[in-house]
């Protein structure tokens, strides 16, 4: 038998070639790029994806079987767009401009950063974080909406700053194009110290953070100014139960330069909305609502009554404002140049009138802060695949708070018995900084992955001054130098795996201090649906802020040296996401960190300071710290509702030799447990509706020393709920929103904290002074009203 074989070439023979494209990500309306897209598309059954640069370009370099490709463009507030390129003619494409545009009656977000494998619900916990919609003050709070996540510990109205996995609130920064912002809030916390109008997009990133970032012990919130509409002329305005405000933008050139100008005042001094005035004296610490413990010593039968010294407001004022102004330019071989500035202050007082046996004295209460920086940015790329950026900016801060009757405890022990004394004296604070800063970066696009290497500069001048009636004053300037060298490679190195590479070397000149953060995450996609992660990071911080239990106005910072080495944290952690359906997601996530040389102010450990009042300094800073947690998110998606559900079970404990005996003790901010339960439900086209479930375990108490191997005292449990309801409607090209929220919806007295205070005992033969614990109390009911109009 004779067999003939036959062998042709087939037309229909598919060859692999390489392909390369080079785009943007715009905002259709506007024309501003948009940082930190989603371009993600599929190739032989495999989800690949990358994120545009901060400069809202991106690269793609891919090799192909087929003659066309269709890329998936996503931002968060904006519809998803598909786009398809045909390779039969040329393997590259440059300049693709892709526009997405505004997603109607979308709320400003915060993009929670982690691992995502660049799926198109990758926004899907940003849907969870919507800023403005709680506050107390009617205006936008992107601090306090991020207390809705599990990885962020509940925390009252008024607060100093938020605790993220177990980190005191100094573990927290808030940059501002790349600027460190050194006081993140207006009036005690109650709202940002930014206008939430001109920003474009933000990043948390709470566990391991990319090495482009310092990073503290605790998370990083990135927010970006808009560069303003590039087509037309716009305008927003508004106006709350607190403050006016009004952002003006428009092209300079039309499509290739813009300008942006906002500012935001207060008018509470003006019209007293909702009782306004009450919160300036809840806020400065002059009256707040407590009531007095009343131990077996206070309930004797000769005791007729027991009173706090009444306190009469004479009078009071109160004010704030910030603006922003930038101004974008961009070069026909596409180089971007941007200059950006920010001014923000808070001023408010009391004075008032103190009963103390029949004896009235007036007392004053004041704080104060002002805040500026300005930066430029330069962006341009080299080669088709390289990106340069250049950073110069510099931050200027300064703030004073002052208080003629701060209640101060000394704690002795006599014979195993405790007694406490309480007097009233003055306490003054006063803190500059000066920063200059020049970041220069490389990006480069890798066929699997991105890599980004660079250096940073920063100029320090920290001066800080204390008045404190304990010991001397103190007194302390220091000036450093913090030169960075920085690498990032974020690869895909196997079908389903990702890697996340990053080390920062630090050499800080106060001390002569070398450090390394190594940074290190890897993600594993299991099935589709489901992906692990685990990952380890080492964080330094040169720069600390105090924390004040009752001192919720102003930011005081200190700087490390030679004698109080940086502080720093090992931070692992692991986790699994699971997508089963587009309507329903879940991760888990366990966290375990060990910090060292925290720093702890002795006014904020209460009753603890007696045993370390014969230490030098104020401020301790030879302070360990374990925290752990496991962390479960859940988020349900129906057509017009979605729930999201966050628990946290965690713990914090601090150990010093100067305080328990060197045992470790439980931080104030240690909860169990925490709950938060969120629905947002469209009600009607453009009408929402939001209702946020909040809980808590109770926090330990301050007026005694916790010991961990024993039954902790802590206060009663924290539950809030609050309420939101929006409306937005177009008008032709102009648009319309207005939003009244309730915080405290049941006027629940939740307890804040507890501290000693000095009060009157009225017997049956005469009135004695002394002192007794006192309950304090959260913020009550509290409504608020929001409306914006967009020109």
């Amino acid at each position: 038998k004779n067999y003939q074989v036959l062998i042709y070439k087939s037309g229909k023979m598919v060859t692999e070639k390489e392909v390369h494209i080079a785009g943007f990500v715009l905002d259709a309306s506007t024309g501003e790029r948009l940082p930190a897209a989603t371009i993600s598309w599929r190739t032989n059954g495999e989800l690949k994806g990358v994120s545009t640069t901060s400069s809202g370009t991106f690269e793609i370099t891919q090799k192909l079987n087929n003659s066309s490709l269709t890329l998936l463009a996503s931002f968060v507030g904006y519809t998803p767009k598909h786009v398809s390129l045909s390779f039969e003619e040329s393997s590259t494409w440059q300049e693709v401009t892709i526009r997405l545009d505004p997603a109607p009656y979308s709320g400003k977000e915060i993009i929670v950063n982690g691992f995502n494998f660049y799926l198109p619900n990758d926004t899907v916990l940003a849907g969870l974080v919507k800023v403005g919609t709680f506050s107390p003050l009617g205006e936008s709070n992107a601090v306090r909406s991020l207390q809705l996540l599990p990885s962020v510990s509940l925390g009252s109205a008024i607060n100093d700053g938020i605790n993220i996995r177990g980190s005191g609130v100094d573990g927290f920064q808030v940059l501002l194009d790349g600027q460190t912002i050194y006081n993140q809030a207006h009036l005690f916390g109650l709202l940002d110290a930014m206008n939430p109008d001109v920003l474009k997009s933000s990043g948390f990133y709470y566990d391991v953070t990319p090495a482009q970032y310092q990073a503290p012990l605790g998370g990083t919130l990135a927010l970006i100014t808009r560069t303003g509409s590039l087509n037309e002329v716009q305008a927003t305005s508004g106006i709350t139960n607190t403050a006016l405000s009004s952002t003006f933008e428009g092209p300079i050139i039309k499509g290739k330069a813009s300008w942006l100008l906002s500012g935001r005042m207060a008018y509470m001094d003006d019209v007293n909305w909702f009782n306004n005035q009450k919160l300036i004296e809840f806020g400065l610490d002059v009256n707040r609502p407590s009531e007095i413990v009343k131990g077996p010593a206070l309930q004797s039968a000769f005791v007729r009554d027991i009173q706090l010294n009444e306190i009469e407001v004479q009078s009071t004022e109160a004010s704030f404002y910030d603006a922003h102004a930038k101004v974008y330019f961009e070069t026909r071989d596409g180089t971007q140049i941007s200059v950006s500035s920010y001014l923000g202050s808070d001023n408010a007082s009391q004075f008032y009138t103190r009963n103390q046996t029949d004896q009235l004295s007036l007392y004053n209460t004041a704080n104060k802060w002002d805040n500026a920086s300005i930066s430029a940015t330069i962006s341009s790329q080299i080669v088709y695949n390289l990106l340069s950026t250049t950073r110069i900016g510099y931050s200027k801060y300064s703030s004073m708070y002052q208080k003629d009757d701060h209640p101060y405890t000394i704690t002795q022990s006599l014979n195993a018995v405790r007694n406490d004394t309480v007097f009233i004296a003055a306490l003054s604070l006063e803190n500059s900084v000066k920063q200059f800063q020049i970041n220069h970066s490389f990006v480069k696009e890798l066929e699997n992955g991105r890599m980004e290497f660079g250096i940073s500069y920063s100029d320090f001048d920290v001066q800080y001054t204390e008045l404190n009636e304990l010991r001397n004053s103190f007194f302390s300037r220091r000036t450093s130098q913090l030169g960075d060298l920085f690498h990032q490679l974020d690869l895909s190195i196997f079908q389903y795996m990702q890697v996340n590479v990053g080390n920062r070397l630090h050499y800080f000149s106060n001390g002569r201090f070398m450090r390394w953060s190594p940074r290190v995450k890897m993600a594993y996609q299991i099935t589709e649906m489901m992906t692990a992660s685990m990952g380890y990071a080492r964080n330094y911080q040169f720069l600390n802020r105090l924390e004040f239990y009752n001192i919720t106005s102003n930011d005081f910072w200190i700087m490390a040296n030679k004698d109080q080495p940086p502080a720093y944290v090992d931070n692992y952690t692991t986790g699994i996401y699971l997508n089963a359906h587009p309507q329903f997601y879940i991760q888990a996530e366990v966290y375990f960190k060990a910090f060292d040389n925290l720093r702890l102010h002795e006014l904020n450990l209460g009753t603890l300071s007696a045993s370390y009042l014969n230490y030098e300094l104020p401020i301790l800073h030879q302070n360990d710290g374990i925290s752990k947690g496991l962390e479960v998110l859940i988020k349900n998606s129906f057509d017009k509702i979605t729930f999201s559900t966050a628990y946290t079970l965690s713990s914090a404990k601090l150990r010093n030799t100067q305080i328990n005996q060197g045992d470790f003790y439980y931080a104030s901010w240690d909860q169990t447990h925490q709950l938060s339960v969120v629905s947002d439900v469209e009600l009607a086209r453009g009408l929402n509706f939001y209702l946020s479930y909040t809980y808590g375990s109770g926090a330990p108490y301050r007026t005694s020393l916790i010991d961990v191997e024993g039954d902790t005292d802590r206060m009663p449990v924290y539950s809030r709920l609050d309420a939101t309801i929006s409306y937005e409607a177009n008008f032709d090209k102009n648009r319309i929103k207005t939003t009244f929220s309730v915080y405290n919806l049941t006027n629940r007295n939740n307890m804040w904290y507890t501290e000693k205070q000095p009060i009157s005992v009225i017997t049956r033969n005469q009135v004695r002074t002394g002192q007794a614990t006192t309950n304090v109390y959260d913020l009550g009911v509290r409504p608020s009203f929001n409306i914006r109009f967009y020109f």
